[in-house]
């Protein structure tokens, strides 16, 4: 637990250095801006989950990528390889750094649309416990098939087109979300099930929606995190040995 933790510090420190800190408050600002422009405080609640599939899922990629690949160059990854830090601490390590960065640009999104907004109506209040599981499932579901992919490659630019690719594929729940393509075909994308976690903080979700919600997020993060594992050992471990 004490090399996770040493991991962890480590990373959120790289972040903030490399300004990842900086680009979210931008892009959380901008994106605060145009959410305010666009919807009324009622909307919020079906607009910010699409939100956070559509935007901040993305940028959750891209910075997964090149924190992975930047270690990579660096010679980072083949350190840590032969040091006690286990593969499950590495991999927790960035996860957890990650996401904690994809909640704050998230947050700090929500915030703001909803400072905006209640400069010409009441606010409406999510309910907490629901918004942050689905935030940081969300962040997780992404953070972990950014590591499963990425591992693979060794450029941005060679990893940019497979990342578009299933980026969009991650992006389409949001069609179900706005109600503009009801089909169940939709709830089986990985993102669909934390994105309806964050609906339940602000309407009441039907009986089988909580249990898909809850359920199906469970088995996604238990599956991705066994999916990115083997790919880092694959990809990673088994190259430098």
């Amino acid at each position: 637990m004490t090399r996770f933790w040493h991991e962890l510090k480590t990373d959120v420190r790289v972040q903030f250095r490399n300004k990842l800190y900086h680009i979210g408050i931008i892009i959380s600002l901008l994106v605060a801006i145009v959410l305010s422009q666009l919807v009324n405080m009622e909307q919020l609640g079906y607009a910010f989950p699409a939100l956070v599939v559509l935007i901040i899922g993305g940028t959750t990629m891209l910075y997964v990528a090149g924190m992975v690949i930047f270690e990579k160059d660096e010679g980072t990854i083949a350190a840590a390889v032969v040091t006690p830090l286990l593969d499950v601490e590495y991999l927790a390590a960035k996860v957890a750094s990650l996401v904690l960065l994809a909640t704050f640009e998230t947050v700090l999104s929500l915030a703001g649309a909803m400072a905006i907004l209640a400069l010409g109506e009441p606010i409406i209040w999510p309910n907490p416990l629901w918004l942050v599981l689905g935030i940081i499932a969300v962040g997780v579901v992404y953070t972990l098939i950014g590591l499963a992919l990425v591992v693979r490659y060794d450029s941005i630019t060679e990893f940019l087109i497979p990342m578009a690719v299933v980026a969009v594929t991650l992006q389409l729940p949001f069609l179900y979300f706005f109600g503009l393509v009801e089909h169940w075909s939709l709830l089986v994308i990985p993102t669909s099930a934390p994105t309806m976690v964050i609906m339940g903080a602000y309407r009441d979700l039907a009986l089988w929606e909580q249990i898909y919600a809850l359920s199906y997020s469970t088995l996604l993060l238990l599956g991705l995190g066994i999916w990115a594992k083997a790919a880092f050992d694959k990809h990673i471990i088994e190259n430098l040995g």
